[in-house]
């Protein structure tokens, strides 16, 4: 008898993840066709993670030696970076679709990703090839379904292994923990952790050529002359870089903030975003590509809290839809500010007279 219970339950998560993965499969595909198909080739700084790949375990000669991890899987799987760009992208997908679908609707968790597939945080990762920033989210997702348990303590430690902005994410990730788990010691697990990495990053940087390297000597040395340094090569632009990474979803946010915690990881997140436009600027969409996640914890809590919020999910959906996208970035030497526009498959009107200045 209880043989055959554990087979029916066997049979019901096949079936579920079976139903999940589909429905993603659907998602997925939506966003390749409104985003004009996908990119299969590595793409300016992509070329950097698939010339890594490809010389490991050799990274004496690569600027980005520190972010391994990326690198290391297209190693071991001899896969192309943006191959496997495009799996993590469709795993996030699913992933997020399951994390909706705990607490919410079919109907509304299917809304929610279908508003993901028409940003810039979708379309990003389908064009700019072999860029680590999907690995990022996604592993920042898994922190988020892990939230009470202590794997969310490995998904933390690998995202540092993707790139270093994890630890400008990291009090965004404490916060949120630090709501599910109340009496959790998550500041001494969170900086232990942190302590390993570090020894980690500094001997991979070690290994390379430092003239060749990006690492922490060429963010913090321009910022001993001039604080702001980075900050003013990303100045222009600065509110459509938010605007376009989420596009007409930040909408939401007005009416999904419902308690004094909630406006804190807003703020705190808008902290640590810029954070990143200080010690590095350069790509303002990219940047606030991490906001996406304290943004979906708390739709996820408080979307069902207002009225008709399908109708204003429907909403958003078509506004997304009927615009193209923007990315906005610095080049870094040069400092010289760029708008690249990307057309929906059905964008009707543009909205970039709006903010270009």
């Amino acid at each position: 008898m209880v043989a055959q219970i554990k087979k029916t339950f066997k049979y019901r998560d096949i079936i579920d993840t079976v139903y999940k993965l589909t429905i993603s499969l659907v998602i997925f595909g939506f966003g390749l066709f409104i985003n004009r198909g996908v990119s299969l080739s590595p793409t300016s700084l992509g070329l950097y993670f698939d010339e890594l790949a490809r010389s490991l375990p050799d990274i004496s000669s690569s600027p980005f030696p520190h972010r391994i991890l990326l690198p290391f899987i297209s190693y071991i799987t001899s896969l192309d970076v943006q191959i496997i760009n495009i799996i993590l992208l469709f795993l996030f997908v699913y992933n997020l679709f399951s994390y909706l679908l705990n607490n919410r609707g079919v109907k509304t968790a299917i809304l929610i990703c279908l508003i993901f597939s028409t940003t810039m945080v979708f379309q990003f990762h389908i064009i700019y090839g072999g860029y680590p920033d999907i690995l990022s989210l996604l592993l920042y997702l898994l922190c988020l379904k892990n939230i009470k348990n202590n794997s969310f303590f490995i998904y933390f430690f690998l995202s540092l292994l993707v790139r270093e902005a994890a630890l400008i994410v990291a009090p965004i990730l404490f916060l949120i923990r630090q709501y599910e788990n109340k009496h959790d010691r998550t500041f001494i697990k969170m900086s232990f952790v942190i302590l390993i990495y570090l020894p980690i990053y500094f001997l991979l940087q070690k290994e390379a050529n430092f003239s060749n390297s990006n690492g922490w000597e060429f963010y913090i040395m321009p910022l001993l002359n001039d604080p702001l340094f980075w900050f003013k090569k990303s100045v222009g632009y600065y509110w459509l870089g938010f605007f376009t990474s989420m596009k007409f979803a930040f909408l939401l946010l007005p009416l999904i903030l419902k308690s004094k915690r909630d406006y804190l990881l807003v703020f705190i997140s808008f902290i640590c975003v810029n954070i990143q436009f200080i010690v590095s600027g350069g790509d303002n969409t990219r940047y606030w590509l991490i906001f996406f996640i304290p943004f979906i914890y708390i739709l996820k809590n408080n979307l069902v809290k207002f009225k008709n919020y399908k109708i204003v999910l429907l909403l958003i959906l078509t506004l997304n839809i009927i615009t193209p996208k923007h990315y906005v970035f610095t080049d870094a030497n040069k400092g010289n500010m760029y708008v690249t526009p990307y057309g929906s498959k059905l964008h009707i009107f543009d909205y970039y007279s709006f903010f270009d200045n």
